[in-house]
């Protein structure tokens, strides 16, 4: 199975601001998602969808396959990068500063179980399900399935600058607490 890190948004939402390459816990939000990929299967199995622009962002350690995607929206990316990664593909987003191997495992272990062509996991909390930017595609179209994870601050993106605050106020709380330990 290839892994597709979705990387070329335009980050609209934070006035302009590069999801993927901001900084959270002392690491960039890609830097952790990168990590994830890597524990999951080698390195050339893995590829990054990202503008041209962005290219130069990217430290030349990474060592994975670079899709420059033409930047027209998410499913337009998501459609060019297919024509590359080949199926079956799980898809992850780069702007996930808390993801973890134990979580993406688990949607995994679950979305095998299914046969549909696309499975994705939808994040729920008491008042909506929400998707998370993780899925497995088997092909583009056809079946379609959801996986529902209650909501983990695993899960959390960074889409808004309420998310940022959100997530620079818990890696200082966490700060404390290695501090101590």
């Amino acid at each position: 199975m290839n892994i597709l890190i979705m990387a070329g948004g335009r980050g609209s939402r934070l006035g302009g601001l590069k999801k993927p390459f901001l900084s959270l816990c002392r690491r960039r939000l890609i830097d952790v998602v990168i990590d994830v990929a890597k524990s999951l299967v080698k390195n050339n199995e893995i590829y990054l969808c990202i503008c041209k622009d962005d290219v130069n962002m990217l430290n030349n350690a990474i060592n994975i396959n670079v899709i420059l995607c033409p930047g027209q929206g998410y499913v337009e990316d998501l459609i060019y990068a297919f024509q590359i990664t080949g199926f079956p593909t799980l898809v992850l987003p780069a702007d996930m500063p808390f993801l973890t191997r134990e979580v993406v495992e688990r949607f995994l272990s679950e979305a095998l179980r299914l046969e549909s062509d696309v499975v994705t996991l939808m994040v729920c909390n008491k008042n909506e399900c929400k998707e998370s930017g993780i899925s497995l595609f088997r092909k583009t179209g056809g079946s379609w399935s959801n996986v529902y994870f209650e909501e983990d601050i695993r899960l959390r993106d960074i889409d808004t600058y309420e998310d940022l605050v959100w997530a620079e106020k818990l890696c200082e709380s966490m700060e404390g607490i290695e501090e101590r330990d």
